[in-house]
């Protein structure tokens, strides 16, 4: 069943809501926009993780793993990634670069704005599959971002090399451990004893909303002007917002005939914005940033339209 634009709008209106009070404080002094470090840090390593850990260890598995919505979503996050490196190699990039504007076009914020943005439009049986974009999707873009940068950085050390880096990395990234450990929690079978149960639910709960303020400060650093004026901002935000979902959803309904709930989740999650991962990624390896913190900013202002649009489009 679809719903109205205007219904679709107001449901994920708070979501966005809560990012322009970020900004908005930023740029009237009330919060230095640098704090967005700081609650990003906590977000990242203590709220985030504990969130995702509750979900995965309480979620019944048997009943939502779904093999057809990991293709997808891994299909079309791969694509768009090597669309993505074809725009950085437009530019002239290197191929460390060209890396980054292929996390630029593909690396959806399913965590920070996904999780509270598809638990308002779509329910809690929508936090499962943000969960599965947010660690298995995000983990093999993040792997493959980092072993060409590797490549690129270190073409002498090999592959072996890169994908050594790759999984290190992957291992210290507390966001992607929280799921894990939850996930081998869940296969012992066993109930989180109260006390765990209730820490883990209330540490989630602060995750959501203190992520989209600090998107606010991040994106408050960021002018405007800039992003908009320079093309290749604007083809990597296309990128993002329009192929990215459209190819995912070639792939979830004629090519995998997947149901109406899975395939529209799996569209969605592809329709979000540009996460900071990619930003991150160019500030840890010293690559520029300019690009990217642009795509970030006018994706995320976009995605307000286009994630209004799709998801009253998509049946459900």
């Amino acid at each position: 069943m679809k719903r109205p634009m205007s219904g679709t709008f107001f449901s994920i209106l708070p979501v966005f809501a809560i990012i322009l009070i970020g900004y908005l404080a930023a740029c009237w002094g009330a919060v230095p926009a640098s704090v967005n470090r700081d609650l990003n840090r906590f977000v990242v390593w203590i709220a985030l993780p504990a969130l995702m850990f509750h979900i995965v260890a309480t979620t019944d598995w048997h009943q939502l793993w779904d093999v057809d919505f990991v293709i997808a979503s891994l299909a079309g996050s791969l694509i768009t990634l090597a669309l993505g490196t074809g725009i950085g190699r437009l530019r002239g990039l290197s191929i460390a670069d060209m890396a980054v504007d292929g996390l630029n076009a593909s690396y959806s914020n399913s965590a920070y704005i996904g999780l509270p943005l598809f638990l308002l439009a779509m329910g809690p049986r929508a936090a499962p599959y943000v969960i599965i974009g947010a660690t298995v999707t995000l983990m093999a873009q993040f792997a493959c971002g980092v072993v060409l940068i590797e490549l690129g950085h270190h073409r002498h050390l090999g592959v072996g090399h890169a994908l050594g880096k790759a999984a290190t990395s992957m291992a210290r990234n507390p966001v992607l451990v929280g799921p894990v450990l939850g996930f081998f929690w869940w296969l012992t079978g066993w109930t989180l004893p109260a006390p765990l149960e209730q820490c883990t639910r209330m540490l989630g709960a602060a995750a959501s909303p203190t992520a989209l303020v600090a998107i606010g400060l991040f994106l408050a650093e960021r002018p405007l002007v800039e992003a908009v004026s320079n093309r290749f901002v604007l083809m990597l935000t296309a990128a993002k917002l329009i192929f990215h979902p459209a190819i995912t959803a070639l792939i979830a309904y004629p090519l995998l005939g997947m149901s109406s709930f899975t395939a529209a989740m799996v569209v969605a999650i592809a329709a979000l914005p540009t996460g900071t991962g990619p930003f991150m990624v160019a500030a840890f390896y010293a690559r520029d940033g300019k690009v990217t913190s642009g795509t970030i900013l006018l994706s995320t202002m976009l995605s307000v339209l286009s994630l209004t649009a799709i998801l009253s489009l998509l049946p459900r």
